[in-house]
């Protein structure tokens, strides 16, 4: 069949969203003459906006849902891929009356939506999440796929994001080495305490002084940003609170010698920015870094700090495994790849 229009959706978080990007390279290079169309949500949009391989963007959270289903048959295509579904992306993918319409088959919605589904069962987790959204690429065509096939994660920054980083370096008169720590996250999955990464960074300074410590967070946190600031009570520890474009958080993670966080999407980002990672993920199997590693990049260290107690309880927000022996050899992993590391900026 020839295919000229794509649309493709993942309108789920940030990390999610980052690990659908080698999928919306693969249909560029399945497909070089196709117009492909991603939907996503506004949050999300910059990222995907910026790949040079990607003709349209939609923000589905700019239309009611009637406006955006009357939109979608308009477009005329010829495959709908949703990498994420539920009940309105179903609607969306009948709505485009593509002739193969791809996705994950779970609820009983996605068996009427998607003529080409797959039943994948992601909730196994026995592989990442990146690679379950490629094996629905990959139902277009296997041949061409295994053909084409090449792993690419990269996000694209303007000048406009380069220099919002380089006035944050120059205005704090940042020099030598830089540590990047994302330190809140959504909830998806298990973190250490404020005061636990107030201490981590403490630990990390007492080693090696002269470093400087960058906390990135959304300016929605700036209050708690700060706070663990004045808990450490050391000098060379800023504070970059991102109040515009996503973009301007790569690029600051872009200036990173080293990045530590946890299961989220800037940890994804620092992936596609090609930094070197320490990240502290959950043992639990829907958390663990095997399903929400980070992909396409090899030079991360994962911290699993319940990966020997069974009785873990997952409903609370922060690791009941986490002891000063597990802060101690993060922070001697973080200071050896500070010292040994060679990232080109």
């Amino acid at each position: 069949m020839e295919i000229k229009r794509i649309i493709v959706s993942r309108t789920d978080k940030i990390g999610d969203l980052v690990l659908s990007i080698p999928s919306f390279y693969m249909l560029r290079k399945m497909y070089p003459q196709a117009e492909i169309t991603v939907l996503v949500r506004k949050y999300n949009y910059e990222i995907v906006k910026n790949l040079p391989y990607i003709n349209r963007v939609i923000k589905i959270d700019d239309f009611r849902q009637k406006e955006l289903i009357e939109k979608i048959k308009h477009f005329k295509a010829d495959v709908f891929i949703a990498l994420y579904n539920d009940s309105f992306v179903s609607k969306l993918a009948k709505a485009s009356k593509a002739k193969w319409r791809i996705g994950p088959i779970s609820k009983l919605s996605s068996i009427f939506a998607y003529n080409k589904g797959i039943r994948q069962r992601r909730s196994l987790s026995i592989k990442n999440e990146a690679e379950y959204n490629l094996d629905l690429i990959k139902k277009l065509d296997g041949k061409l796929f295994d053909e084409n096939y090449e792993i690419n994660n990269s996000i694209f920054l303007e000048e406009r994001h380069k220099r919002a980083a380089e006035v944050f370096i120059k205005e704090n008169s940042i020099e030598g080495k830089i540590l990047v720590i994302n330190p809140f996250m959504g909830g998806s999955a298990k973190n250490i305490s404020d005061e636990d990464y107030a201490d981590l960074i403490k630990t990390v300074k007492k080693k090696i002084p002269a470093l400087n410590v960058v906390l990135t967070c959304h300016i929605s946190e700036e209050e708690r940003g700060e706070k663990i600031i004045e808990k450490i009570k050391e000098d060379k520890i800023f504070l970059f609170a991102n109040g515009g474009d996503l973009l301007n958080l790569a690029a600051v993670m872009s200036k990173a010698d080293l990045y530590f966080g946890g299961s989220t999407g800037p940890t994804h980002i620092a992936a596609s920015m090609k930094r070197n990672i320490v990240a502290i993920y959950p043992n639990k199997k829907t958390q663990h870094p095997v399903r929400w590693g980070v992909f396409g990049w090899n030079n991360a260290q994962y911290i699993i700090p319940d990966k020997d107690n069974p009785k873990e309880d997952y409903s609370h927000k922060y690791f009941d495994s986490y002891n000063n022996e597990i802060k101690n050899s993060i922070a001697d992993i973080i200071v050896d790849k500070l010292k040994k590391n060679e990232v080109d900026r």
